[in-house]
């Protein structure tokens, strides 16, 4: 999440009202997304399969992963 702040510049203590911004919750599953090894644990602390974190992105208007 640290790296996700530093490059979104978001601040640790908005995260709360942020969650419920649709373009946050996107950028947020497109950050998890780009980077394999963390998409694999995200899904496996969240007791998910990747393919619903990937679904799940393309539901708010991610398109395809290419």
């Amino acid at each position: 999440m640290g790296r996700f702040l530093a490059l979104t510049g978001a601040d640790p203590g908005d995260i709360r009202a942020l969650s419920k911004d649709e373009g946050f919750q996107l950028a947020l599953l497109e950050h998890i997304c780009a980077d394999e090894p963390l998409l694999i644990a995200f899904a496996a602390a969240e007791e998910l399969a990747p393919e619903s974190v990937v679904a799940a992105r393309t539901a708010l208007g991610g398109g395809t992963m290419d």
